[in-house]
């Protein structure tokens, strides 16, 4: 996919500096000067600093405009003949056009962050997700008497196990029977239902894929497992990768791109080792820091490569460039394959787009929140707080704390009901603190974690109840207000817009396999999906096969506005962990829920909701279980990347077979062994099967440093227990992944650091000059 506007038309011209002679004097002196890449905020700080009058009242259009020029001054160096303009090669590697999808961390714009949801609304998405779970509910759901049957169970169950601090009332029970009311209708039409949805939302779907494709893809994915020998197979012993797109990434100073025309399926083969090498002048073996302090969210060294989809004016899809990792003749089948559950994956994927423009919306609006004073006598003339405690209350209260009994375990389901909801913890962040801090010593964390505040608190707590906003279905429409999106909004034709029928697409066919001697997935990081590089802006997930598995279940999360605290107001401690579930002033991400992953289900979010796969294990200890996925991921159709349309194939066994070159290696197999020799160490090739492991190692080390994507530390480990970061889950990056033992690159992985691995990360730009000129050298000796 290109973008080849010209700059020899004068209208389309960048002026390489818009300020006075003087001021681009000095920009370029201090361009002379750095020896580090130029990014966007680098620009605007300068220009702020020295040249205020262009930036003032600006959108950030000058400083784009610069960083454009630079980015094409640089490309012409490279490939004075180019047309391509994409982002890392025409483009700046950080050009963010003013219009695309929102991002949860960028260098030169507002992140994206959500409105804090009250600890009601999380228990309001648990039953509709719950509910939607069942058989038949969209027909139950207009049955009054199971509804009404529903409603005593939801209000019947105490809340507090699920969220802490949470309670439900009767108004949230009937806003949650209307909302699934009308998703019934929704469903019914579509197919989709809309869940833990308010300022984006997640899609699911349990009859979007016919039986017969998933049957299909079960075949195409035999026959490709067939087709790959075990010591090529992308696995960890546990998650096995029939496609990644970590293996033979676009690899800067390494990959070759052609500058001035694309290839398709059917040209990709011949144009193996051919373009110009992409060299960057954003230095590989550098990483940058974002003004926050965290690693720049824009991976510098690798890219995953997405495939060019055609849409016609029916809706349906057709790949027009190579799979990376998935040969177009040898398996053209699966391409076939795939090509249908894209097309089934784009009115979802529309929907999410357009969400937070179109649909977003909340159930309990962010009023006030204020204490209800249970003892006005005690706190006349001052304001609440738990210093108001009498002191008898308190040396009651601590003579009696050591004496309270342990309270019994709640059962999680009710017996005879008919929706035995099932209230797992939600566990937040900060009890997921809590317990790594008591591993490390911290008793009074315990205490937080079960419960037994201490009771200076607790007295305060009970004495002032917050008196929280509830739903109200009369205020508004109900239509309008319970379920912003209809039947007639879920579009199958002119996706995303009719302008545009080209998208992009990341693959990747996954595999997760359970035996008795490894029965458990443990899971996997908090993350999103990919780097900025890849501008993902939703994934579908397709579990097309499943066997002798547990639930399985995939969570989320979003970082809330910095100001929850402007919400609750008049409480001197902003008393906000009771409201929100959410310390005020942190930085912590608000756990949304989950959404169960069943054989046959389709699952669509959103990247700015971060995500992680639970645990699940074998139902039957004693035999063999698998789930298996197919994951897509979409490339913001905005901000089009480099793709395999630019790239020629980068597999050593793809061009191997390729018959262009095959004339020169039957040339050089009648030469004598140590000429052979000769003409291979001097020849540079394309990736062989062991480098592409190498290089997918150092892919997952340089995208894992701590602080990338939030607060908490994601290091590199090969013994994670119990904080998900075990395995990797179907079709992640691999953040963490658990190699059980396996080392495809013969070294001792836990004989090394972390520190040294993420050594070795950073000195790939040393490493790999690689230039993909082995048929002409082949040529020329043979000759």
């Amino acid at each position: 996919m290109n973008d080849t506007s010209s700059d020899n038309n004068p209208s389309k011209v960048l002026k390489w500096f818009p300020g006075t002679p003087e001021q681009e004097k000095q920009f370029r002196q201090w361009m002379e000067e750095r020896d580090e890449p130029l990014w966007f905020e680098d620009i605007e700080d300068w220009l702020e600093n020295n040249a205020m009058d262009l930036v003032e009242g600006d959108n950030g259009s000058v400083v784009q405009q610069i960083s454009d020029k630079i980015a094409r001054d640089f490309q012409k160096k490279i490939s004075p003949t180019a047309t391509v303009k994409l982002p890392g090669y025409g483009y700046p590697l950080d050009r963010m056009p003013e219009y695309h999808f929102p991002v949860i961390k960028s260098n030169q714009i507002n992140p994206w962050c959500a409105g804090p949801l009250y600890l009601r609304e999380l228990c309001m998405l648990k039953v509709v997700e719950e509910i939607t779970n069942q058989p038949e509910w969209w027909v139950n759901v207009h049955d009054a008497q199971i509804t009404d049957n529903w409603k005593k169970e939801i209000l019947g169950l105490d809340w507090n196990d699920y969220v802490k601090y949470a309670d439900f009332t009767p108004s949230m029970a009937d806003w949650c029977i209307e909302e699934l009311k009308q998703k019934a209708d929704l469903y019914e039409k579509t197919g989709l239902i809309p869940v833990l949805d308010y300022d984006a939302c997640v899609i699911k779907s349990d009859k979007l894929v016919p039986d017969t494709l998933k049957q299909e893809l079960c075949v195409g994915s035999q026959k490709l497992q067939q087709a790959i020998s075990g010591d090529k197979l992308s696995h960890n012993g546990i998650t096995f990768h029939l496609i990644d797109p970590s293996m033979c990434p676009l690899i800067y100073i390494h990959s070759r791109i052609l500058p001035d025309r694309s290839i398709n399926r059917t040209t990709c083969l011949e144009a193996c080792g051919k373009g110009d090498i992409l060299d960057s002048n954003w230095v590989p073996h550098i990483k940058f820091l974002s003004n926050d302090g965290n690693k720049c969210p824009f991976d510098d060294t690798f890219q995953w490569l997405p495939c060019d989809v055609v849409v016609d004016e029916a809706g349906n899809a057709k790949v027009d460039s190579y799979i990376n990792n998935l040969h177009p003749i040898d398996h053209a089948d699966m391409y076939t394959t795939i090509e249908r559950f894209i097309t089934l994956a784009l009115p979802a994927w529309d929907v999410i787009y357009r969400w937070p423009e179109e649909f977003c919306h909340q159930r309990i609006t962010n009023e006030f929140v204020t204490y209800d004073c249970k003892v006005p006598h005690l706190c006349a003339g001052r304001e609440c707080s738990w210093l108001n405690i009498p002191t008898a209350e308190f040396v009651r209260r601590d003579t009696e704390i050591s004496k309270e009994p342990t309270p019994p375990t709640r059962a999680n389901g009710m017996d005879g009901h008919l929706l035995n909801l099932k209230l797992e913890r939600n566990e937040s962040h900060l009890e997921k603190f809590l317990r790594q801090s008591i591993d490390e010593g911290h008793e009074w964390c315990h205490d937080m974690i079960e419960g037994r505040e201490n009771h200076v608190h607790k007295w305060f707590y009970d004495t002032h109840p917050l008196r929280l906003p509830e739903p109200e279905l009369d205020e508004v429409p109900v239509f309008s207000k319970c379920v912003p999106l209809s039947s007639t909004d879920a579009r199958s034709s002119a996706i995303f817009s009719p302008k545009n029928n080209r998208l992009q697409v990341i693959v990747q066919l996954t595999e997760i396999r359970l035996s008795p001697e490894k029965p458990e997935y443990k899971g996997d990081l908090w993350k999103v999906d990919g780097m900025l590089n890849e501008h993902i802006v939703s994934t579908a997930l397709f579990c097309y096969d499943s066997d002798n598995i547990t639930d399985g279940h995939l969570y989320f999360d979003t970082p809330p506005q910095d100001v929850v605290t402007d919400f609750v107001h008049e409480t001197p401690n902003y008393d906000t962990l009771r409201a929100f579930g959410i310390l005020p002033g942190g930085k912590d991400f608000q756990v949304l829920g989950r959404v169960r992953i069943d054989p046959g289900t389709a699952i669509f979010y959103p990247n700015i909701y971060r995500h992680h796969q639970g645990s699940f294990s074998l139902a039957d200890s004693s035999r063999s279980g698998y789930r298996k996925v197919l994951k897509l991921c979409l490339v913001d159709p905005s901000i089009p990347i480099i793709s395999t349309s630019n790239i020629p194939p980068q597999q050593w066994a793809w061009w191997k077979n390729c018959k262009i070159h095959n004339e020169g290696l039957d040339l050089v197999g009648k030469l004598p062994p140590e000429l052979q020799n000769m003409v291979f160490s001097d020849a540079d090739f394309p990736i062989t099967n062991d480098e592409a492991k190498r290089l997918r190692r150092l892919l997952e080390l340089d995208r894992i440093p701590p602080g990338v994507f939030g607060w908490e530390s994601q290091f590199w480990s090969d013994d994670e227990s119990e904080n998900d970061e075990g395995q990797n889950d179907e079709g992640e990056n691999d953040e963490g992944e658990n190699d059980e033992g396996e080392n495809d690159e013969g070294e001792n992985d836990e004989g090394e650091n972390d520190e040294s691995q993420y050594d070795g990360a950073q000195r790939l730009g040393e490493e790999i000059r690689l230039c993909f000129r082995m048929n002409d050298v082949l040529m020329t000796v043979a000759s």
